[in-house]
């Protein structure tokens, strides 16, 4: 099979390159003799590479979709051979059109109106200004049906949409082009993704609340979370300055935990559209496949560090190794801060360096302090293991109003991208840290009392996967730093409860 010489396919704009190819006529022409059936691959790359390198094509891609049409130009020459129909050009050209040209769209069946957003249902029922004022108290009340919808107060909706708009991350389009109109669509769109993740609610059931297409949601979500993400350092750090972890610290020291930090634990959380390669790895000790976040919180039940997402099936002591929180806790500056506690006589010794509390789950690193296993209650390691175990219920607490608060984390995860996840996740715990600034305590004392008198407990009550693990010494040298440091707590929890004994019967 043969390429006619007076029909080479390529444009004529190709011509002044021509002479760089073998077995060609003096009028830049290709002879019959050197385009057979075996060279007619090798022709057409050896073409395409000296046309790039006229051309300085520098982008590969680019240079494909600029020659891919007369190269497909060329095999349709050489499949129709050496035809001399005179209607040969014709059927050639609409052969080459057909197969080159864009697949059309089929219309609509109904014609797509575009809503009008002052129309909309939550338009009408919180946000007209007839409504507003009402709204704004009534968002104030946990059990309003505002907060049953988007989980937040409306004025903390207000600080997210004029963030949006001042980080521009909302814009004037044809169909919304007046500035208040965006403002009105910014309130439904951040509104409808609290709804979303507060009630674990399909994108197909927003849209008639809103006036706003069920696409237009589904692309905003996803835009949502990954700009609340960005977000992360600015709501969600371990305490950057001293007299911020001071503040942290002194809410352990309070409950006999001196030089505490926070507590630690992983959260499992149900991923329902886990794909089916992935299944194996995250399906760990819950009998479904989940994702693991570790996370670091203050007694206040405020999230202070989140791990790189992990799979269900890798355990805490996995997932400590890897923690960038944790690394920062044990080699950052945190390792040189002082802390005291009293020793069995009384005397007042310095410590340095901050720990977290945690379960029995991890590693027996000085950074982390957990209970004692199997003591005694009535014994001084029994009461250091039962307060210790009823402090570090602030982390547990957390990740039941988490997991309350935003139903997404609580019935699972519908999206396949593992990125998607975490970001929802880390937009919860930031929403979370957004809505302690406002919350309000309560008396409520310990449940654990020991026949002692207790202060307030003073809780709030609303409210990558794989790294290299860094160095971390000896693990025998850091067993027995753990153990002298647990016993060190233990002596001064023993100490301040027979001085608060003392104190209460004198």
């Amino acid at each position: 099979m043969q390429i006619l010489p007076d029909q080479w396919p390529f444009s004529s704009e190709y011509s002044p390159f021509l002479e760089h190819l073998p077995g060609q006529s003096n009028d830049g022409k290709v002879t019959n003799n050197f385009l057979n059936e075996l060279d007619q691959i090798n022709i057409l790359e050896s073409f395409a590479k000296s046309l790039q390198e006229e051309l300085d094509f520098a982008d590969d891609d680019r240079f494909d979709v600029y020659i891919q049409k007369d190269i497909n130009a060329a095999f349709l020459y050489s499949e129709r051979g050496n035809s001399e129909d005179s209607s040969w050009d014709t059927t050639f050209e609409e052969d080459f059109n057909e197969q080159t040209q864009k697949k059309q769209r089929a219309p609509n069946k109904y014609k797509y109106e575009f809503g009008i957003l002052t129309e909309s249902n939550w338009y009408k029922q919180f946000l007209c200004p007839e409504v507003r004022k009402r709204t704004y108290d009534e968002s104030e009340d946990k059990s309003s049906s505002f907060r049953c919808l988007f989980r937040i107060p409306l004025t903390k909706i207000d600080e997210l949409v004029e963030l949006f708009l001042s980080r521009g991350w909302f814009k004037l389009t044809k169909h919304c082009n007046d500035k208040a109109i965006l403002k009105i669509k910014a309130e439904l769109l951040i509104m409808s993704c609290l709804h979303i993740v507060g009630l674990a609610m399909p994108f197909r059931t927003i849209n008639h609340n809103t006036n706003i297409s069920t696409s237009e949601h589904r692309n905003f979500f996803h835009k949502f979370v990954e700009k609340m993400y960005s977000m992360r350092d600015e709501y969600i750090s371990l305490p950057k300055t001293l007299p911020e972890l001071q503040k942290v610290m002194e809410a352990y020291a309070d409950k006999g935990l001196p030089g505490c930090g926070g507590s630690v634990d992983v959260v499992h959380i149900k991923w329902s559209n886990c794909p089916a390669g992935d299944a194996n790895r995250c399906k760990g000790k819950e009998n479904y496949p989940s994702l693991a976040w570790e996370v670091i919180s203050g007694h206040n039940r405020e999230v202070l560090g989140i791990s790189s997402v992990q799979f269900g099936t890798r355990n805490d002591k996995h997932i400590v190794k890897i923690d960038e929180n944790v690394a920062k806790i044990r080699d950052g500056w945190y390792k040189h801060v002082e802390w005291s506690y009293n020793n069995s006589s009384g005397n007042l010794i310095t410590e340095t360096g901050i720990y977290l509390i945690c379960d029995g789950g991890y590693l027996r690193w000085p950074t982390l302090i957990c209970p004692f296993k199997h003591a005694s209650a009535s014994s001084p390691e029994g009461y250091f293991s039962t307060n210790l175990e009823s402090v570090r219920k602030d982390v547990e607490c957390l990740f039941g109003i988490l997991k309350k608060r935003w139903s997404l984390l609580n019935y699972g995860m519908r999206f396949r991208d593992i990125k998607v996840c975490n970001r929802i996740f880390v937009t919860c715990c930031i929403l979370h840290n957004i809505m302690l600034k406002d919350a309000q305590s309560e008396v409520n004392p310990d449940r654990i009392r020991r026949g002692l008198p207790v202060d307030e407990s003073g809780l709030w009550l609303e409210g990558a996967s794989e790294v290299p693990a860094p160095a971390t010494g000896n693990d025998r040298h850091l067993a027995r730093r753990w153990e002298k440091r647990r016993s060190a707590l233990l002596e001064h929890l023993h100490y301040v409860r027979q001085a608060k004994k003392a104190r209460h019967y004198l």
